[in-house]
């Protein structure tokens, strides 16, 4: 498994992961993609990257950094569109994603934020690589601060 920065989404065929995200009813791998083709978020600005992972050249999970937009200050990140197969789930790519976004964003950020769903496995990640549940915060779930 490899996890390779984003350049150009156009390059890879997300097809399957659109597909696997709907029929759980997930939309943001959608909304991702046509973000990034409409040129909305193309996770471009500065501190801004994202991720595919593959195996044997199939994408298996994508996940991706940008600027918080639900927050004023510039080094407030916030991690978006985190997604695995499901049949690619429990063998650490998310984990590697999320650490790799992680690494990343310490280059140019003070805090990470992200939203989470209510997905158990999800959220027990977040919490094994060090996010901070948090609650009263305007959509945020999670929080790690980057020192």
């Amino acid at each position: 498994m490899q996890i390779e920065k984003v350049t150009s989404i156009e390059q890879y065929n997300l097809d399957l992961l659109i597909d696997d995200s709907l029929s759980e009813g997930y939309k943001f791998i959608q909304r991702l993609v046509d973000e990034y083709k409409t040129g909305s978020n193309k996770f471009d600005k500065k501190g801004e990257s994202l991720y595919i992972a593959k195996l044997d050249g199939e994408v298996i999970g994508i996940g991706g950094l940008n600027i918080d937009p639900y927050h004023t200050l510039p080094d407030v990140g916030r991690v978006r569109h985190l997604y695995v197969l499901r049949k690619n789930r429990g063998t650490s790519v998310g984990k590697k994603l999320l650490n790799t976004i992680i690494t990343e964003a310490k280059k140019n950020f003070r805090t990470l934020r992200l939203s989470s769903t209510d997905d158990t496995a999800a959220v027990n990640l977040y919490i094994k690589c060090g996010f901070l549940k948090v609650e009263g915060v305007y959509k945020v779930s999670h929080i790690l601060e980057l020192n």
